[in-house]
């Protein structure tokens, strides 16, 4: 559909527009049967990936969320109806900034009236741990700011799955032998499910739904994201029938052997203990289980239509891991 500009549709304002999640909300929406006025808000409107947006109808907006700047980005929020807002912890790897730039957001959400705030959460490992696992921060500072959200006015928190483009993160990236063979190593011991999504393609599927269904638009909730839940082994599975890559999965010997690799990444002390306590997720999952719930079955069978499989994804990227 076209992009509206009838004052009385819906004005829904994104964070991060040109990023991977907010370009997905934008383009979701879009592609909705109903009409929206889009606002997108990037620091630098003059760069290209704006300016393709804007070629789209969206409505560009240059605004630097931090704190010192509320004013900003109340006047960037006026207006709205909703609001989609982001934090990237791994720009700066500062969880007391990342919360604090998260508040902002809702405290300037509450003040000029948004009737819906949705957040791109993730679970707060902390919390639902009984404190066992206290130092995922990329995870709990993100869960700290939901809460406060809820606290504050109706808010969906839609967490951020397991990126499939993840593969080829340093961190967790397949390894190329001598033999011309792959090898992966999981960060953690078991083969767990974790839920990969398509992010740039699925991702605004989620927050679509949560803006247009009755349920969640007026009352708020949690949404978990994902295309698939893949173990490391059945994703290795996949890659060798569609891509022809031989992948030998192997665990990482153990938590020194990890803590070595990321110090010699040059990650400091607070994000090596991060990623330790990240075994949670092969003890507990990566949502805890929580996104086998009924409810969230319930979200999954509203979607506008279904994410892709990691096959499809696989499938519709030639370029990605091509051999």
């Amino acid at each position: 559909m076209t992009i509206s500009s009838d004052v009385s549709s819906p004005l829904v304002v994104v964070v991060g527009a040109t990023g991977i999640q907010g370009g997905s909300v934008i383009h979701n929406l879009i592609a909705s049967d109903k009409p929206y006025r889009l606002r997108g808000l990037t620091r630098d409107a003059s760069k290209p990936a704006a300016q393709k947006i804007k070629e789209l109808g969206v409505d560009i907006v240059s605004v630097n969320i931090s704190v010192g700047n509320e004013a900003a980005v109340r006047e960037a929020f006026r207006g709205a109806t909703v609001v989609f807002s982001v934090t990237n912890f791994w720009e700066h790897m500062d969880v007391a900034r990342e919360t604090a730039e998260g508040k902002l957001m809702v405290d300037a959400a509450k003040a000029v009236d948004v009737k819906l705030f949705i957040f791109s959460g993730l679970p707060h490992v902390s919390k639902l741990s009984g404190g066992k696992y206290g130092n995922v921060q990329h995870f709990d500072g993100k869960g700290e700011i939901a809460e406060y959200a809820r606290s504050q006015l109706p808010t969906v928190d839609v967490q951020a799955g397991y990126y499939m483009t993840n593969l080829t993160n340093p961190l967790v990236a397949l390894t190329k032998v001598e033999d011309g063979s792959y090898l992966w190593e999981r960060p953690t011991s078991g083969d767990p499910r974790f839920p990969y999504i398509d992010m740039e393609h699925d991702y605004g599927l989620f927050v679509r739904y949560a803006i247009e269904s009755p349920e969640y638009n007026k009352g708020g909730g949690t949404i978990h994201t994902y295309g698939e839940l893949v173990r490391t082994s059945e994703a290795a599975a996949t890659l060798e029938r569609v891509r022809g890559i031989k992948v030998a999965v192997t665990d990482f010997p153990g938590p020194e052997a990890q803590r070595a690799k990321l110090e010699g990444l040059g990650f400091p002390p607070h994000i090596v203990l991060d990623f330790l306590d990240s075994v949670v997720m092969a003890e507990n999952g990566y949502y805890f289980g929580l996104e086998l719930s009924e409810e969230q079955q319930k979200v999954r069978a509203g979607l506008a239509r279904q994410p892709r499989t990691f096959e499809e994804f696989l499938r519709a990227n030639p370029e990605f891991l091509k051999q």
